[in-house]
């Protein structure tokens, strides 16, 4: 009758071993979570022609876009974003037409800003824009645009990952993070505002990595999400 039971060796470590092994993950945990913050506010432009700009954005961001408009050589802005669900009564309707507003009044050139609004969507509102951003290229047959997105600091690294799986094709896409305003990146735990934003910020790119069906290119789903 064959055996059913054969004895193996299991080498397990000492205590000493394991004191080294706790010792390792909780150092890693820790200079991970210490640079957390640094890792979301994803910086990468290539100096475009385009300049991105989320228009949900507070004014600290939007005047630190247009400081890098002027230095960073670009033609054009063009500002994004959807319905404004911040306030009962909005003065504009959405967040593109409320940033452009506030970039005109300071004295930018009208014929250098674009405006592409986003409609109300169940569909994620980054990469909703971003779809309408690549919709109004090629309904204006802009072949092969190169843009930077100019995002919130800690939200830069999940907007970079949504419009590069919206255009999905060999569009070259950088991205501009905002200073933080209100916690230091480096030190982002020692504020509930940090914490707050970095741990939301990490939950969001997980679900964007890991779960984001955006739907195939050009389907109901794609722009209007599943209800």
């Amino acid at each position: 009758m064959p055996s059913l039971f054969r004895r193996r060796e299991i080498l397990l470590p000492t205590i000493f071993g394991f004191a080294i092994i706790i010792l390792l993950l909780v150092t890693i945990s820790l200079v991970t979570l210490k640079n957390l913050a640094t890792f979301l506010a994803h910086n990468e432009p290539i100096q475009g022609q385009y300049l991105i700009v989320e228009g949900w954005l507070g004014e600290p961001a939007l005047l630190q876009a247009l400081t890098t408009y002027k230095i960073g050589g670009y033609q054009f802005i063009i500002t994004t974003g959807g319905p404004d669900t911040r306030h009962i009564n909005p003065l504009h309707k959405t967040y593109a037409e409320q940033s452009a507003a506030f970039i005109r009044d300071q004295g930018f050139d009208e014929s250098k800003l674009i405006v592409i609004a986003t409609p109300a969507s169940a569909q994620n509102r980054t990469f909703l824009s971003a779809v309408m951003v690549r919709e109004w290229f090629l309904e204006n047959n802009t072949t092969a645009p190169t843009l930077d997105i100019f995002s919130g600091d800690v939200h830069a690294r999940r907007t970079h990952k949504l419009y590069k799986m919206a255009f999905a094709d060999n569009t070259n896409i950088g991205i501009i993070a905002a200073q933080a305003n209100g916690f230091d990146l480096q030190y982002w735990w020692r504020t509930s505002e940090g914490a707050k934003s970095v741990l939301a910020e990490s939950a969001g790119l997980l679900r964007v990595t890991c779960c984001f069906d955006p739907g195939k290119r050009g389907s109901h789903q794609e722009k209007w999400g599943v209800y």
